[in-house]
């Protein structure tokens, strides 16, 4: 099972808020109020987003605050993931993994993640923040089940 950050699960609140006010400013304590997150979260959040990527602009000064530099539809949720977290593999064993398997070198499953990881990063990186956030895109995983089963088969 994947699991995924609470932070990122933040994130995407986070996220979602700006983007339901797109073209709008929003100030760290505006998105504080309309996420329900503590100020710590949100801070960090903005810093990390604002720092490491280029979906938050930070605008400072009176009028300043926070944009989504880009539409919901452009945003997939393996970028959200990996600004907080690594970058998106299922195990260990998976070429340009960060991590180092301690079994690696008697392990007879070298590599055979790889296919399957791929699979789960771009299953992943088809889902934008849009997705996540409309109500027609609910069943999006249902629509899309039979077509992950053929290429995993």
């Amino acid at each position: 099972m994947i699991k995924l950050s609470t932070m990122t699960n933040y994130a995407v609140v986070c996220l979602g808020t700006l983007a339901r006010k797109l073209g709008y400013s929003m100030s760290a304590n505006e998105l504080l109020k309309d996420t329900g997150l503590t100020s710590y979260t949100v801070q960090k959040l903005l810093k990390l987003f604002s720092s490491k990527s280029d979906i938050i602009i930070a605008n400072r000064g009176v009028l300043g605050g926070y944009i989504l530099n880009r539409n919901s539809s452009e945003i997939s949720i393996v970028e959200n993931i990996e600004v907080l977290d690594e970058p998106t593999t299922l195990t260990f064993c998976v070429d340009n993994s960060e991590s180092f398997c301690e079994a690696s070198d008697i392990c007879f499953l070298d590599g055979k993640w790889n296919k399957i990881n791929e699979i789960a990063r771009k299953f992943l990186n088809d889902i934008s923040l849009k997705d996540l956030l409309s109500y027609e895109n609910a069943i999006l995983i249902d629509d899309n089940k039979d077509v992950l089963i053929d290429r995993i088969n």
